[in-house]
């Protein structure tokens, strides 16, 4: 628009300098063809200027045809005064947030397990009787039973049907991982521990023998530390269940209830304590990757950590004795010869594919001391023993004793063995299958085995084999119904010491029978109604409930004395009862 407001002017002046020019140059000139030459080329100038001036009239006018955008006037804006700004810290989103809050708590894990139960021992009417050799001189002599000394010994306390609540496997427990940046290892970590929930603070004795320790009502669980590898596996260190234990763990439809396997599977003396089903303290173990997706295994090793050189006390950092007992179970003494051991070795290898799942297992105990077993021995070749001062029995430590508290040691006593210190070991094979329609099969066969001197054979009761067949089935889509029988065989012998010992009864197995329903709620809660019942044939005394239970139901009566010996003024166990119970529960796991 500038441009053509100044054109006209422009072309103005241009016009009169022209003009100017030629007049100036007309005075001058003298010579007319050159004036006439100038003139024609002013005349073709005034011309274009001419046609210049018509176009930029023409746009001039096309422009002012077009009328200017409106100009709006905007008043300045009023300031407000505002209060001062604090600054504040950036606010975390929740959805920041959000994932670390739950991976702190998807971290805890537990089980929570209570039942109502109704039980009896199964010994109503037995009564005892003492034997001896024929030939006190020849313990090969044969037996012979003699009066009962008390004229009616039979148990002691009440033996028949009782009810209880009982706190069943029940765990608390928190895991979780840390991850090192730039590779696939993780840190892993695991700490559980054992609620009784339904008994008050204090010591609960037959789950302190399951659980290792039990203290305020709480015992310790499965608890480690370790790193893992997803092409390697794992490598743990902590206290656990062996890999010889939870090889068959599914094939075992009642753990935790009444007719647990565990009452017949790796329990070697058939009481309430499972030797192969213990947990082991300070222990490593490796859990390898699945290969070919179809094979894995697990080794374990847990150094004894014992400074005796008959682990007859606890181990360095240990609470309680190896395999699961308190000290002074089993005697007078707070010792370790009711089973304590030193080193511990465990593995399995397990195959599985589709249906079928086949596993084989094996766990050594080295220098397991039972020299408990000699006190109040009921087994005649003790007395023979004891009668001709055996270097087989420990004469030194009774006597010393026996001075030292006389009440204690008094008639009727008798020495510890001084020489019951063996390895024992345990293999055991199973197989599940699973067919179609659900119905899940379950077989294992176990030996145990103690490597015992021949003199003392005959109170070996630590080596047997085993058998468990089980069946599952579910039953619509919330029930399930299990059946299960476990069988112990014979073992080469007995060290007496129940009340009612008879060595002419040399059948010592054992059968359990277990039939359980399951109603399933959700994903989280079962409720259960299981029966189970034990038969105990001769001298044998495998319980109900061992493995894991509160409350388990054994051949012990309710008899409370110092001194435990032969003379019927002691043991309380007696050989061939017939515990029957049933149970109903509720099982809640998150």
């Amino acid at each position: 628009m500038l441009y053509l407001r100044l054109a006209r002017p422009m072309l103005i002046a241009l016009a009169a300098c022209a003009a100017n020019f030629l007049a100036q140059g007309s005075a001058l000139a003298d010579d007319a063809q050159e004036n006439k030459a100038l003139k024609e080329q002013m005349r073709q100038m005034m011309q274009r200027m001419d046609t210049l001036q018509k176009q930029v009239e023409a746009l001039s006018k096309q422009q002012a045809a077009t009328p200017p955008p409106a100009v709006v006037t905007v008043p300045p804006p009023v300031t407000v005064p505002q209060p001062p700004v604090v600054a504040a810290a950036p606010a975390v989103k929740y959805e920041e947030k959000e994932p670390l809050l739950h991976k702190i708590l998807s971290g805890f894990y537990g089980t929570l397990d209570v039942s109502f139960d109704d039980t009896t021992k199964g010994m109503n009417g037995f009564v005892a009787y003492p034997y001896s050799l024929v030939d006190p001189t020849n313990p090969n002599s044969g037996y012979v039973r003699g009066p009962n000394p008390k004229g009616a010994a039979t148990p002691v306390g009440r033996v028949g049907y009782m009810p209880a609540f009982s706190t069943n496997k029940s765990v608390l427990g928190y895991r979780g991982s840390h991850k090192f940046e730039g590779t696939d290892l993780a840190l892993i970590y695991q700490i559980e521990t054992q609620p009784s929930i339904t008994s008050s603070p204090g010591l609960n004795t037959s789950q302190f023998q399951q659980s290792n320790v039990v203290k305020g009502g709480i015992g310790y669980g499965d608890t480690f530390i370790g790193f893992a590898g997803q092409e390697w596996g794992k490598v743990k260190v902590g206290t656990t269940y062996s890999p010889y234990k939870k090889s068959t763990d599914r094939m075992n439809p009642f753990s935790g209830m009444l007719g647990d396997y565990a009452v017949i599977m790796g329990n070697s003396g058939g009481d309430n304590r499972v030797e192969f089903g213990t947990r082991l303290e300070h222990a490593i173990w490796f859990e390898s990757p699945k290969f070919a997706n179809m094979f894995s295994f697990d080794v374990l090793v847990s150094p004894g950590q014992n400074r005796t050189y008959d682990n007859v006390v606890q181990s360095s950092g240990s609470p309680d004795c190896n395999g699961g007992n308190q000290p002074g179970s089993g005697n007078l003494l707070l010792n370790c010869d009711d089973g304590g051991f030193d080193d511990a070795y465990s593995v399995d290898v397990k195959f599985e594919t589709g249906p079928i799942y086949v596993t084989a297992a094996y766990e050594w105990h080295h220098n397991v001391n039972r020299n408990s077993d000699g006190i109040g021995s009921n087994n005649p070749t003790y007395g023979y023993l004891q009668s001709i001062n055996s270097p087989l029995l420990d004469f030194a430590t009774f006597d010393a004793l026996s001075a030292e508290f006389p009440t204690s040691f008094g008639a009727g006593a008798s020495p510890p063995y001084l020489t019951d210190i063996a390895n024992e070991s345990a293999v055991k094979v199973g197989a599940q299958y699973t067919l179609p329609f659900g119905l899940a099969l379950s077989g294992i066969y176990e030996y145990m085995h103690r490597s015992l001197p021949q003199a003392l054979q005959f109170q070996n009761e630590r080596q047997r084999n085993g058998l468990w067949f089980a069946a599952s089935q579910d039953i619509f889509s919330k029930d399930n119904v299990s059946i299960g029988w476990g069988h112990a065989g014979r073992t080469p012998g007995d060290p007496g010491g129940q009340h009612n010992y008879n060595p002419n009864n040399t059948d010592d197995s054992a059968n359990m029978y277990t039939v359980a329903w399951k109603h399933r709620f959700d994903k989280n809660v079962y409720w259960y109604l299981d029966a189970a019942e034990t038969v105990n044939k001769g001298n044998a005394h495998y319980d109900l409930g061992a493995g894991g239970r509160g409350l388990t139901t054994d051949c012990h009566d309710a008899t409370n004395t110092t001194v435990i010996d032969y003379t019927s003024a002691g043991n309380t166990t007696w050989g061939g009862c017939k515990e029957v119970g049933f149970s109903t529960g509720i099982n809640y796991k998150f």
